[in-house]
This record gives structure tokens, C-alpha cells and sequence, in this order.
């Protein structure tokens, strides 16, 4: 039951997200949206920050998952890194109000808390961004042990997460899209990781 008012409050948020953003969201407007008090969302959520880490957390675990999930069809090891990004490239087109929530900063109102609360997980969790690194580390095999696969990581989660924020953002300029974007975008990070691994 608590699980259920928990995924009820979290679809009411996102629903206003859609609608105006961070600044929509407040317990006020969710307890309308679900036909009760103001007041009910604190029975799950003590505030608007604990309630937007929920948020948070709920898509990049849908995001990891997606990763994961591609990367595990490779059939050849080599294969997997553009499985990758092309689930990272997709997960962004299809699922942007998640793709912002994830990534868009705004600030909490009570910063110590949720950082006392909840650590690495107020900026982002890790587990997608190894699950980019695994990927390197199938594509290049046992040289892997020898590059720095961290740089690497970063340098691959950054090209798509900039390709990925021009899209939402539109600003991919002379009419060029994402999807037009996709093929030739992880064509030249594979190249690149390739290169940097020999």
C-alpha cells in the first residue's frame, strides 16, 4: 500500500514536471492531482527535496537498467560500446522528462540534509557510468588493463550527454537531429576509444 502512494505521489510529480518544471512541483498541487489533502505526500515524502531525489533516483535506475540490458546482447564483446550509446541516445530521446530530472541541477532547499542523506546520490548514481566503462573494457580487451579507462568513461558519458542536452535544449543547428546525429556519433567514439587503447 505504502508502495503504491509512493508510485502515485512520484507520477503526480512528474506529471507537473511536464507542465512547468522544478518549480511546478509542490505537495499542494500533487494531493489535487490524487484527490486527497495537501498534507498526504509528507506521509511519504518529508519535502519537496526527498520527494525530487525519489524522482531522480527512479530514472537513472531505468537508465541503468537500460544500459545493462544492451550491453548484455552483444554478441561479440567488441559490439558492446555502441550497444551502449545507442541505449544512452535512445533513453534520452524517449524518456527526456527523465533525462532532465536526472541531470538538470537545481538547488535543494536544504542542501546539508540531502547530502547527509543521501551522498553520492544528490548528484548522480555511478552505476550507468559503469556500465559505459564495462563496455570500453569489452571493446578493447585485455589492452583495457593498460588505458585509462576512467578518462575514457568520461569522455564517452560526456560526448553523449552533450549530443543528448543540444537535443533537448534544440540547439543541434541547420536542421540536424539526433537521430540523424546517432550513427556517425557513436561511429567516431568507438574510433576514438579504439584509438586511445592501442
Amino acid at each position: 500500500m505504502a508502495r503504491d502512494a509512493r508510485d502515485a505521489i512520484c507520477a503526480a510529480a512528474v506529471t507537473l514536471f511536464q507542465s512547468g518544471g522544478v518549480e511546478a512541483i509542490n505537495m499542494r498541487d500533487i494531493g489535487k492531482l490524487l484527490g486527497t489533502s495537501q498534507m498526504m505526500p509528507y506521509r511519504y515524502f518529508p519535502s519537496k527535496d526527498h520527494l525530487l531525489m525519489e524522482l531522480r533516483i527512479r530514472a537513472f535506475s531505468r537508465f541503468t537498467a537500460s544500459l545493462a540490458r544492451w550491453r548484455r546482447r552483444a554478441r561479440r564483446p567488441e559490439d558492446a560500446l555502441g550497444l551502449v550509446c545507442g541505449a544512452y541516445l535512445v533513453f534520452a530521446y524517449a524518456n527526456p522528462h527523465d533525462y532532465r530530472l536526472m541531470f538538470d541541477m537545481w538547488a535543494f532547499d536544504n542542501p546539508e540534509t540531502m547530502k547527509a542523506e543521501f551522498g553520492e546520490k544528490v548528484r548522480r548514481q555511478s552505476a550507468s557510468w559503469f556500465e559505459i566503462q564495462e563496455a570500453i573494457r569489452d571493446l578493447l580487451g585485455p589492452p583495457a588493463e593498460k588505458a585509462d579507462l576512467g578518462a575514457m568513461t568520461d569522455i564517452v558519458w560526456g560526448s553523449l550527454h552533450g549530443l543528448c542536452s543540444l537535443h533537448l535544449a534544440r540547439k543541434l543547428v541547420f536542421g540536424r537531429s539526433l537521430k540523424q546525429l546517432s550513427r556517425p556519433a557513436i561511429s567516431a567514439i568507438i574510433a576514438g576509444v579504439s584509438a586511445r587503447g592501442r
